[in-house]
């Protein structure tokens, strides 16, 4: 019995760093992968003064599309729902307000391309596929940069394959990251 709940402490205090796929590492991309891969179980996101945990969940069928649906859970507890899909590489976002969906990423997309999210309230640019983002806990390099104009403001937004979103800047200063800290 000692054994057992020996085994279940070291389990539980384990994930206290995020761990992405086996044998990645943190801070380096996985060759082969996507700047969207939608099998990362659970991520830890720094907002500014505040964190959320994306989690993933089951799928959800939308206007007759299989979505991914991950759920932000605010360290105040407040949550959103986020539905992500993967048709020939790229990547669609559905969008409840408009019962639409927006294209994420394009990997056909060269740098300079924009494009608006389905309710136009936003545009995204391509920035960069060679983007260099430091953060407390890495220094990234061969990131996609998106920039994204927003209702509440102008964002670059960092990819890293294998890992997916890792960051964010807002004139030129880091606004979000990962981290490995849970």
């Amino acid at each position: 019995m000692k054994k057992i709940a020996l085994l279940l402490i070291i389990f539980f205090s384990c994930p206290s760093y995020s761990q992405l796929f086996d044998g990645q590492k943190f801070c380096e991309e996985s060759k082969g992968f996507s700047y969207f891969p939608l099998a990362i179980a659970k991520k830890k996101i720094l907002w500014y003064d505040t964190f959320y945990f994306e989690t993933k969940n089951e799928t959800k069928v939308l206007n007759g599309k299989t979505y991914v649906e991950f759920k932000q859970e605010w360290n105040n507890s407040e949550s959103d729902l986020l539905y992500l899909r993967e048709e020939n590489g790229i990547i669609y976002q559905f969008d409840s307000c408009c019962e639409n969906e927006t294209i994420r990423y394009n990997p056909n997309f060269e740098i300079g391309h924009s494009w608006k999210s389905a309710a136009e309230k936003s545009e995204y640019r391509l920035i960069s596929y060679n983007g260099k983002l430091k953060t407390p806990f890495c220094e990234y390099e061969n990131l996609l940069v998106i920039e994204a104009k927003m209702p509440y403001g102008m964002f670059n937004f960092y990819y890293l394959k294998g890992i997916g979103y890792i960051g964010a800047t807002k004139d030129n200063k880091l606004v979000s990251c990962i981290t490995p800290k849970w």
